[in-house]
């Protein structure tokens, strides 16, 4: 079951019987989400200009630069991600689903489970950091 990669199972059993409609806060064990995207796996997929250009966005303190502050002739520059994120810029990859087999298969087991389609984004944000401000995502 793929919601169990994400919630314990109190979680998974709360959402499957009602769509929340405040925040909820769940701690889970380390587990197979974990061992394959993990800070390591993430920031070689950043190194790697793997990431569509157009699926990054970048801010800090509720701003967002030019997106030619991360891209060179259009494609994704590493090295100009990396001096952001080193400046305290947090990162947001959307759609790794669509690039991330192992993502696509949690993505699309979660709308098996669910009935209802979704789509990933994940954020790296430098330590100490805050990207974004306080919110939360249906």
């Amino acid at each position: 079951m793929s919601l169990n990669l994400l919630l314990p199972e109190p979680g998974v059993t709360a959402l499957l019987a009602s769509w929340p409609d405040e925040p909820c806060v769940y701690e889970r064990e380390a587990g197979e989400l974990d061992r394959v995207i993990n800070p390591e796996s993430i920031d070689h997929y950043l190194e790697t200009g793997c990431v569509p250009a157009d699926e990054i966005a970048v801010v800090s303190n509720g701003a967002a630069p030019h997106p030619d502050r991360h891209r060179t002739a259009g494609r994704t520059d590493p090295a100009k991600l990396r001096s952001l994120y080193e400046d305290g810029h947090t990162i947001r990859l959307g759609n790794p689903q669509r690039v991330v087999p192992f993502l696509a298969d949690v993505s699309r087991g979660i709308q098996r489970e669910t009935g209802f389609s979704n789509y990933l984004h994940a954020f790296v944000t430098p330590p100490g950091r805050q990207g974004l401000r306080h919110h939360w995502d249906q």
